[in-house]
């Protein structure tokens, strides 16, 4: 009865073996549950714009419940991407590291520096992308571009 070591509450919730090294688990930790738990707004986009995923941050950012998001266009809170050829996923990659206007729920612009896509292959049809939010800068930057003083 005694004869097996006792495991732990974390070994029992991860169903995973005890000695398995650091790379070996993240090598099969799942992309998605990594995603979620980001606090980085991250969006991912399928090529015709439907939007497939977002994580709770960019939710809290575009002041939409996560489960209206996958439903939305990437248009509908984006404009002024507009696709190629119906194609958003390079039109995406074009405006990689540059400054756009989100919308949030409530109509106003939340500007934000969008990321290239995590996905690397040109053919790619899905781009997930993170997204810096400007606002505090904003608020904080007087209109000729220099910074005030809180």
């Amino acid at each position: 009865m005694g004869s097996q070591p006792a495991k732990s509450v974390e070994d029992k919730r991860r169903r995973r073996p005890r000695n398995e090294s650091a790379t070996e688990f993240l090598r099969d930790f799942p992309a998605l549950l990594a995603l979620d738990r980001l606090a980085v707004p991250i969006l991912a986009v399928e090529d015709g714009g439907d939007i497939v995923f977002a994580n709770e941050a960019f939710a809290a950012m575009v002041g939409y419940p996560r489960q209206a998001l996958v439903s939305m266009n990437l248009q509908d809170l984006l404009p002024c991407i507009t696709p190629h050829d119906s194609q958003i996923v390079p039109a995406l990659r074009e405006h990689a590291n540059s400054v756009v206007r989100l919308w949030h729920a409530d109509g106003w612009p939340v500007p934000a520096v969008v990321s290239d896509s995590v996905l690397i292959r040109e053919s790619e049809a899905m781009a997930v992308v993170a997204f810096t939010d400007l606002s505090e800068l904003a608020w904080n930057t007087t209109p000729d571009g220099e910074f005030s003083p809180r």
